[in-house]
């Protein structure tokens, strides 16, 4: 058997602490597989290594020695980590998920700043709903995703990036004549609206129907649509009405007679946010990227709401 850098970070562990359960709590193992690593260790060395005859337990005159060493090697393989790590999610291949409700508005802005600030960055994108994003993101097929809504697990890490703000969607005409007026509708003026929605799957599917919980099943239209920009063209149409976030304004305002209204305070929002496993911290510095799309997302709506205040 060979020593291994196990063996040497529980040693030092068991040094820090003095106490085997301890030890194998900073380590983030049970007591018995931490004894055991000790114990091989000093087969392996043929020498013990701890004073048991003492409390707090405490190295021999000869594991104060292998102790230096463990500390030398161990701290050398954290540099190198470190190392690895501040390269990792700035350059190389970088494989990001994102859904389809984001995607289209946030990257165009995300882009060339990514360009410019992490040009030795192969940024690889996958588009798709939260839940096919999540499950790659479990099999290692992606390195992070962009979702919109919370993620309740240990093995996730999640970061926020910004807050997105829905926005009623119907054709002008409809909105004169019910009276809407823009900062002044509550979610109970949606109600006698058929509230076009997306297909299943799609998170904003489901933050809307929470939204608006005073409409009925029967004004929940079932069009199965994919994309914001079907419903904005079928809401300008006057087939009905639909949510639509702030950062997707500048795209589907254009789309024909199609007002676009501020619903009022407390506005409803999604919380756009950034999600990696918990353990690709250790090996994965992505705080630059995630700076980029923060960014670039509050600047989108930062615009949206200026131009929606001014008018």
């Amino acid at each position: 058997m060979k020593i291994s850098l196990r063996h040497l970070a529980y040693f030092r562990a068991l040094c820090t602490h003095g106490h085997f359960g301890h030890a194998a709590d900073a380590a983030n193992v049970s007591q018995p597989a931490l004894s055991v690593k000790i114990q091989e260790l000093e087969e392996i060395l043929q020498a013990p290594l701890i004073d048991r005859t003492v409390r707090p337990f405490r190295p021999t005159p000869y594991g104060h020695r292998i102790l230096e060493q463990a500390n030398r090697i161990l701290l050398e393989v954290e540099a190198l980590e470190d190392s690895a790590r501040q390269q990792r999610g700035v350059e190389g291949p970088f494989t990001l998920g994102i859904i389809p409700t984001v995607a289209p508005y946030l990257l165009p802005a995300a882009i060339p700043l990514i360009h410019a600030r992490l040009p030795a960055l192969d940024l690889q994108i996958r588009e798709g709903t939260t839940d096919e994003v999540l499950e790659e993101l479990d099999q290692g097929k992606l390195d992070a995703c962009i979702i919109a809504t919370e993620v309740q697990s240990p093995q996730w890490h999640q970061s926020e990036l910004f807050a997105d703000r829905f926005l009623l969607a119907i054709e002008a005409g409809q909105a004169a004549e019910l009276g809407l007026k823009d900062g002044q509708i509550a979610l109970s003026d949606i109600a006698p609206l058929k509230l076009l929605l997306l297909s299943e799957g799609h998170c904003l599917r489901d933050q809307a129907k929470s939204f608006c919980q005073y409409a009925t099943q029967e004004t929940l239209n079932q069009i199965g649509a994919s994309s914001l920009q079907t419903l904005a063209g079928l809401a300008a149409a006057g087939y009905g009405a639909t949510l639509i976030p702030e950062i997707a304004f500048e795209d589907t305002r254009a789309k024909g007679p199609l007002a676009v209204l501020r619903i009022a305070t407390p506005e409803p929002e999604r919380t756009i946010s950034f999600v990696s496993k918990s353990h690709m911290e250790k090996t994965m510095d992505s705080s630059a990227l995630e700076q980029i799309f923060a960014e670039a997302g509050r600047q989108k709506t930062k615009e949206t709401r200026e131009i929606l205040a001014s008018r």
